[in-house]
C-alpha cells in the first residue's frame, strides 16, 4: 500500500505495461480496457521478479483463444526479454496508444485522393522493456549484513518486543484478577491442612509487541541504510502484525516485501521498490500522512518505531505535532538514531528536538546487539540549540 501519490517506478512500469498491451493489440489480439485493467491489478498482487508468474498472468488476462495465447507469449518474449529495440507509439489523444507499424510486411495501397488528410499528432518513441533476474533495480542496492549480525539484530528485536509488550504470551503469572489457577490453589490448600482458604488466579504474561516501523530512506541515511533495513526486517519477523513504511518525502509501505522473502531476497525486492535515496527528507509531512491514514494501523497496543537521524527539510514543529497525536493513539514511541551512541552526540537537529518529549525509548542500532539495552525516557534536559 502506498500512502499518497504513486511513486515514479510504479508510474514508469504502468507506462511500459500499457505499451506492451498496445503491442499485443497490434498483433491482432482483441485487448480491451477491461483486460488491460485486469493485467494491471494482477501485477500488483504478484512478484514481478518471478518471470514465469508474470508471463502466466499476461497469458491469463490477455489471451482469449489458443491462437491468442501463442501470439501473447511471442509478444511477451519479444517485449520483456528484448535487447533494447524500440517501437513507435502513436498517441491518439484519448488516453490510449497504438503501436506503429504492425508486425509483418505492410500492404501497399493506392492513396485515396478523396480521403481527408490525417491530423498532426505527436509521435513518441518508447523503448521496449526488458526483464532480467540480474538486471539492476529501479531503486538502489541495499548492502547485506553478515548472517551473525542479522541473527543478533533479530534477538535485539525480540528484546524490544518484550520491553514494549502489549500482547499476551504463552506463559501465565499470578494476578489478582483472572482465571483460577487450580494447581497453585491446591498447593496453597495443602499448606492449610487441605482447606481452600484462597483462590489463586493467573493471567497470561505480556511478552509480545506490535510494531509500526517508519524507515527513513533519504540521502542523509544512505550510509546507514543496510543496518536500518536489518532492524526493519527483524521487527517484521518477530511481530506478526508489524507494518513497515519507507519514507523520504512520502510514505510507501513495504510490509509485503519483507514478509514474502528471506533477508537476502527482501533486501533486493525492497531496494527495487523504494526510490533512490538522494532526495530530501520530510519527516513531519510523512508522520502527518501516517496520522491521517492511521485508522486500523496505529492502535493502543502498537509501538511506533522511527528509524531516522532527524534531519528534516520541512518544518520541525510539524514532526512534534504529528508525534503528539501518535503518542495518544499508540502504546509507545521508539526512535532509533544511527548517531545516538557516538561520543559527543547531542540532539540538536530541529525535528529530533521537537520529537524528544514524545519519545519513550531512544536507541541506536548498537542497542539491538546489547543483552541489556537502555530503558526510560531519553534526554530529560535537552541541550540548547547552537547559535
Amino acid at each position: 500500500m502506498t500512502v499518497g501519490e504513486p511513486t515514479a517506478p510504479r508510474a514508469t512500469f504502468l507506462a511500459r505495461l500499457t505499451a506492451f498491451c498496445a503491442l499485443v493489440r497490434s498483433r491482432g489480439v482483441s485487448v480491451g480496457v477491461g483486460s488491460e485493467a485486469d493485467l494491471g491489478a494482477a501485477a500488483l498482487l504478484i512478484d514481478l521478479l518471478d518471470r514465469p508468474t508474470f508471463r502466466a498472468s499476461c497469458l491469463a488476462t490477455l489471451a482469449k483463444s489458443p491462437e491468442d495465447r501463442e501470439t501473447v507469449a511471442e509478444a511477451f518474449d519479444e517485449f520483456w526479454t528484448g535487447t533494447g529495440r524500440r517501437t513507435e507509439i502513436l498517441w491518439t489523444g484519448a488516453g490510449t496508444a497504438v503501436v506503429r507499424p504492425p508486425r509483418g510486411r505492410p500492404r501497399r495501397r493506392a492513396p485515396d485522393p478523396r480521403a481527408p488528410s490525417p491530423p498532426d499528432v505527436p509521435e513518441v518513441a518508447v523503448p521496449f522493456g526488458t526483464w532480467s533476474a540480474t538486471a539492476p533495480s529501479a531503486g538502489h542496492e541495499i548492502r547485506h549484513r553478515s548472517a551473525r549480525e542479522v541473527r543478533g539484530v533479530r534477538e535485539g528485536a525480540r528484546r524490544l518486543r518484550g520491553i514494549v509488550a502489549t500482547l499476551p504470551g504463552r506463559r501465565h503469572g499470578r494476578a489478582r484478577r483472572g482465571t483460577v489457577d487450580l494447581r497453585d490453589t491446591l498447593r496453597g490448600g495443602l499448606r492449610q491442612g487441605g482447606e481452600w482458604v484462597e483462590l489463586r488466579r493467573q493471567r497470561p504474561r505480556l511478552k509480545r509487541g506490535e510494531f509500526v516501523v517508519l524507515w527513513d530512506v533519504s540521502g542523509s541515511m544512505r550510509e546507514h541504510e543496510s543496518e536500518c533495513f536489518a532492524i526493519a526486517h527483524a521487527l517484521a519477523a518477530v511481530s506478526r502484525g508489524a507494518r513497515v513504511f519507507a519514507f523520504s518525502t512520502s510514505l510507501t509501505e513495504v510490509t509485503a516485501l519483507l514478509r514474502r522473502h528471506s533477508y537476502g531476497r527482501a533486501a533486493e525486492a525492497v531496494g527495487a521498490r523504494i526510490d533512490r535515496a538522494d532526495g530530501g527528507t520530510r519527516i513531519g509531512q510523512s508522520l502527518t500522512e501516517l496520522v491521517e491514514h492511521s485508522e486500523g494501523i496505529v492502535r493502543d497496543r502498537s509501538t511506533v518505531v522511527v528509524l531516522s537521524d532527524g534531519w528534516d527539510l520541512g518544518e520541525p514543529e510539524r514532526a512534534g505535532e504529528a508525534l503528539a497525536q501518535l503518542e495518544r493513539r499508540a502504546h509507545a514511541i521508539v526512535w532509533v538514531n544511527p548517531y545516538a551512541r557516538r561520543t559527543g552526540f547531542e540532539p540538536r537537529v530541529g525535528a529530533l528536538r521537537a520529537a524528544l518529549p514524545h519519545i519513550d525509548l531512544f536507541w541506536g542500532p548498537e542497542d539491538f546487539l546489547r543483552p541489556h539495552p537502555p530503558r526510560g525516557r531519553p534526554y530529560a534536559t535537552v541541550a540548547p540549540s547552537p547559535v
